[in-house]
């Protein structure tokens, strides 16, 4: 059934690996899509993958290999570091890829024209960034109507605070030990970038949520 059909733009990492699981919880029929966008993380993120997604849902994955996007981009995630910051919202901005959400929906949305999908889903948290709100989604969701069809976009955590979605790993018994989520290093954490220090704040929240 198309309704019940949805693509997970999915990386591998905290935020989009608990969505996967809530969207197999509601039933939906997900289908796991990578985009390698050039992205210096890639290898870590593709091995993270195949750690975390079952027989099933490997079969359903479909990668797409585009690195060239990475030459109109910037900030660390194509190995632009930042020198000589002193604040987290120093390194925020410093990894900032333009417009990478706007492109990554509208790649997702065309993948779900073709798939005969009428959901597109993508696990943007907080409003660190322009393209993580709910406006920015309510806006290119108008845009994707009136190019194809209407594609609705899910992202329950749209400015929700990680910490909700650490809860919601609990509940539905993630191993969020198993994703990668890394802006600089691409196979191993680098322990430096605000993705690694929000992912060891995230495992040792749910260490916490566990014991209690």
């Amino acid at each position: 059934m198309e309704d019940n059909k949805v693509v997970l733009l999915y990386s591998g990492g905290i935020d989009s690996t608990v969505l996967l699981y809530r969207l197999v919880e509601s039933t939906y029929d997900v289908y796991p899509f990578f985009i390698n966008y050039g992205q210096n993380s890639v290898k870590g993120e593709i091995t993270a993958i195949y750690k975390i997604l079952d027989e099933y849902l490997k079969k359903k994955l479909f990668i797409l290999n585009v690195p060239e996007i990475r030459n109109i981009g910037k900030g660390s995630l194509i190995g632009e570091y930042p020198k000589n910051l002193g604040s987290i919202e120093e390194w925020y901005q410093s990894e900032f890829f333009p417009n990478r959400n706007m492109i990554l929906i509208s790649i997702g949305a065309a993948y779900c024209y073709k798939i005969g999908a009428s959901k597109l889903a993508i696990g943007v948290v907080g409003i660190s960034y322009k393209d993580t709100t709910k406006i920015f989604l309510s806006g290119i969701e108008k845009l994707l109507n009136n190019s194809l069809k209407n594609i609705k976009i899910i992202a329950p955590f749209a400015e929700l605070p990680r910490e909700e979605v650490v809860k919601e790993s609990v509940r539905l018994n993630v191993p969020i030990e198993l994703t990668f989520s890394c802006n600089s290093s691409g196979e191993q954490h680098c322990l430096l970038c605000t993705s690694c220090y929000e992912r060891e704040k995230a495992l040792q929240l749910r260490q916490k949520l566990i014991i209690r």
